[in-house]
């Protein structure tokens, strides 16, 4: 394995150099093969000896075809392996810049240390500067490990090329089929910013399916290699679909002995699912960041609105219980494009500000009807939300992961998903701002167990919403200590939210109160302290 030092000292100039002297004696042994081809057994010299030297020569002008083949073969590979190892070399460069300008110190080994000896801030947020050199300690070191099994590859590929004498694949296609398995968001970002352009191309058109999910990889990159396959679904799902009409069409007893019939039904609500990403998709300004049709169950799926690579603010919606792509994408896409107007109204014009909203739809979320019969997806537990949790976490860290500077973020949940999203929020994402909507409750009985800066966690609750007053996952948000309230009464030309499915209503004051938080505009919130009946007894029974 390629050793970090090792890797430091690497130069593609130094490969460009000797693919132009490889180059330079292979024209030079042209010019003598063809200078060999001249005939050296003239008239006037005939027999054995003469066969023997027309022989011997032409073995020679076959031996110097061979070594000029080989001469330009290795001149060509060194030639296309600069290219790669320029791009390794730079990215390496540019974590080790970054450590440099940030206080961090990057070791022989990869090891990455804090050398800020003492924080100048504030003492409210002395806390959250902690957790974010914490976390930018922890992804640089990341980085630095994937740079390292990357160069790894690419010097493995290189010297196999080297090796054989076959056309054998590009050095480049090689790094790029070494794309990680199941590796943090940060190592993903490394991996691809190593990455050629080539390499990238051959990546995002012959294997989109291997980076659109990819945390910490560019919203552009994931939303275009979802695209296509999201295409190639359709397709493939189409000819699935017609082969199980035939089948149940040419079976008189249709699908009562197989599973034909119940297997054409899922196909076709997937493909309800493809249809309703479409539909979202042809809106316009939007991004693709997930699309997953590998389980048996629902599909899955996260769409911005907005730019995620660039926005300032970026938010991420978690929906609840009945949640599905084919059945809420389209509804809660507009509740987001209306969140998204309503932030970009409150940050400050003429400037660089921007928002951008995701509906993150990338788990299953409880059902009603016999899913309730599901103890991994039961609404009456919370396997679902700790499943989903394992999934949103990444993608929260790769938000972060893929720019060059972190946006203000900000997760929205609702009813459920608050459960899932606050399961997600124990683990350090770099979370600034949490909003529940209409929660049953978080999982636990102090905010503490939440990775999120004191203040910054907020509930919102109808005053008829009694799946909020129920507490079914702990404590009711809103009676936990330390938790802001955000009003969702109507007030200042603003409606009231009613009931538990209201609360991002266009022109709602909950909603407005919502775009505040995520516009980092909390303190101009409004908010509540009057405790309903059922958040008073709460209160008293865990007093």
């Amino acid at each position: 394995m390629v050793t970090l030092d090792e890797f430091r000292s690497w130069d593609s100039r130094v490969l460009v150099a000797a693919s132009e002297d490889l180059m330079r004696r292979w024209r030079e042994l042209a010019v003598v093969h063809g200078s060999v081809m001249d005939d050296v057994a003239p008239e006037g010299w005939d027999g054995a000896a003469a066969d023997a030297a027309r022989e011997a020569m032409e073995r020679i002008r076959s031996d110097l075809e061979d070594v000029g083949a080989e001469l330009l073969r290795i001149a060509t590979c060194t030639a296309d392996a600069s290219i790669d190892m320029a791009g390794l070399v730079a990215a390496l460069q540019a974590v080790q810049q970054s450590a440099t300008d940030e206080r961090f110190v990057v070791g022989s080994d990869g090891s990455v240390t804090d050398a800020a000896a003492s924080y100048s801030v504030a003492l409210e947020d002395l806390w959250s500067v902690m957790r974010e050199r914490r976390r930018r300690r922890e992804e640089l070191a990341e980085r630095i490990v994937q740079l390292v099994r990357t160069a790894t590859d690419f010097d493995d590929a290189l010297a196999r090329r080297l090796a054989e004498r076959t056309s054998a694949e590009s050095v480049a296609t090689a790094v790029a089929a070494s794309v990680p398995h199941d590796a943090s968001p940060a190592a993903n970002a490394a991996f691809w910013s190593a990455l050629s352009p080539a390499a990238r191309t051959r990546l995002l058109v012959e294997q989109p399916a291997l980076i659109g999910n990819a945390d910490g990889l560019p919203g552009r990159v994931r939303d275009s290699a979802n695209r296509r396959v999201l295409a190639a679904e359709r397709i493939r799902l189409r000819a699935v679909e017609a082969e199980l009409q035939k089948e149940l069409d040419d079976n008189v007893f249709g699908g009562i002995f197989s599973d034909a019939d119940a297997g054409l039904e899922q196909t076709r609500k997937r493909l309800a699912s493809l249809d309703a990403i479409d539909a979202t998709l042809a809106l316009g300004a939007r991004q693709l960041l997930v699309l997953d049709n590998s389980s048996y169950e629902e599909t899955t799926a996260a769409i911005a609105v907005g730019d995620v690579d660039t926005a300032t603010q970026v938010a991420v919606f978690v929906p609840g219980l009945g949640s599905t792509v084919h059945g809420n994408m389209l509804r809660y896409d507009g509740d987001m494009e209306n969140l998204k107007s309503a932030v970009q109204q409150l940050l400050p014009q003429k400037t660089s500000q921007g928002a951008a909203v995701v509906t993150w739809m990338d788990y299953q979320a409880p059902q009603l009807g016999w899913s309730l019969l599901d103890p991994d997806r039961t609404v009456a537990s919370g396997s679902a939300a700790r499943a989903g949790a394992e999934r949103l976490v990444p993608f929260l860290d790769g938000l972060d992961a893929a720019r060059a500077s972190d946006p203000h973020l900000s997760v929205l949940a609702h009813s459920y998903g608050s459960l899932t999203a606050a399961s997600a929020l124990r683990d350090d994402t770099g979370v600034d701002e949490f909003v529940a909507l209409g929660s049953p409750g978080l999982g636990t009985h102090t905010l503490a167990d939440l990775q999120v800066p004191v203040g910054h966690v907020f509930a919102a609750e109808a005053g008829d919403d009694l799946v909020a007053d129920f507490g079914a996952f702990g404590r009711d948000p809103v009676a936990l200590d330390g938790i802001r309230q955000l009003s969702a009464d109507g007030s200042d030309g603003r409606s009231e939210s009613i009931g538990h499915s209201d609360y991002l209503t266009e022109g709602s004051t909950s909603g407005y109160n919502t775009a505040l938080v995520v516009a980092d505009r909390s303190s101009d919130a409004g908010t509540t302290t009057r405790p309903g009946l059922f958040d008073l007894l709460q209160k008293i029974l865990y007093l």
